[in-house]
């Protein structure tokens, strides 16, 4: 865009465009995004006006951890009290969150806290999720929060773990819900893999789950274990199709190369056999 052409746009269509361009960041480059934006329109008030809720929204949707006292929490829409703060149902605080710089502040008590048998279901799943978090991710973090509808509790569970690295970057996430039904309960669940790699190349990928299953909800440590077996196994099958796919298309993206490569799909250092 020519600043001829910028100076032409309206404010309302100088937002769709800021706001278009914030909302297809990829996770973990908001920041980057919102700076090199913030260069082009020149207008820092504009910016970070328009740019707060997508902004939230981005840093919610994606799971964002957080430190919180030396131990790391979650950023989410299921733990959101409202005024930038949220709680974290482990600790048993609430915290304010700065959704661009991602910096906790003024950490308080939190009052909402409940001491009741959910709760201690819930503590339960939350600790043997943590375990399995450790144990399969690198950099994950898990949380479950306890939710009502119509005054029927559920559990909605959060796990995250993310790569942030010089020339590509990736988020997987997945969020499951289950209600508090003995003796037996419906699991919905939803795994996401983004990818985005910018290294001579700008590739963006993205592959999600879903998941539709039931357990038995009769004894709180039973009910933890299930319910991690069944994490393990529809993470497990994820991944599976995910290599099968990154296989399939792999092979297609050699076969449709301009200049074909050895059958080694070795790169030829052309130069280097020029000078040579």
């Amino acid at each position: 865009m020519t600043s001829k052409e910028e100076d032409d746009l309206s404010t309302e269509e100088k937002i769709n465009l800021i706001c278009g361009l914030l909302q297809q960041a990829p996770p973990g480059e908001f920041r980057n995004v919102f700076e090199d934006l913030r260069l082009l329109v020149c207008d820092d008030h504009l910016m970070r006006h328009e740019a707060a809720q997508v902004c939230a929204n981005h840093t919610r949707n994606n799971f964002t951890t957080v430190s919180i006292r030396g131990e790391r929490s979650l950023v989410t829409r299921h733990n959101d009290v409202g005024g930038n703060r949220f709680f974290d149902p482990q600790s048993k605080v609430s915290f304010r969150f700065d959704h661009l710089t991602r910096r906790a502040d003024k950490i308080l008590h939190y009052q909402g806290a409940r001491r009741d048998g959910v709760e201690l279901w819930r503590e339960t799943l939350n600790v043997t999720l943590e375990n399995y978090v450790k144990k399969h991710f690198s950099s994950g973090n898990c949380r479950v929060y306890w939710k009502t509808l119509k005054s029927s509790p559920f559990f909605v569970v959060c796990i995250e773990s993310h790569q942030y690295k010089h020339f590509w970057n990736a988020l997987w996430k997945s969020e499951w819900t289950l209600a508090i039904t003995p003796p037996v309960t419906q699991v919905t669940g939803s795994i996401t893999l983004q990818i985005h790699y910018f290294r001579k190349a700008n590739l963006h990928w993205t592959a999600s789950h879903n998941i539709e299953e039931s357990i038995y909800l009769i004894n709180r440590t039973q009910f933890a274990l299930d319910f991690e077996k069944l994490i393990e196994s529809e993470d497990n099958k994820f991944q599976i199709g995910l290599v099968e796919s990154l296989q399939v298309l792999s092979d297609e993206i050699w076969k449709m190369l301009r200049r074909r490569l050895p059958v080694t799909r070795t790169e030829i250092r052309w130069k280097k056999l020029l000078t040579s």
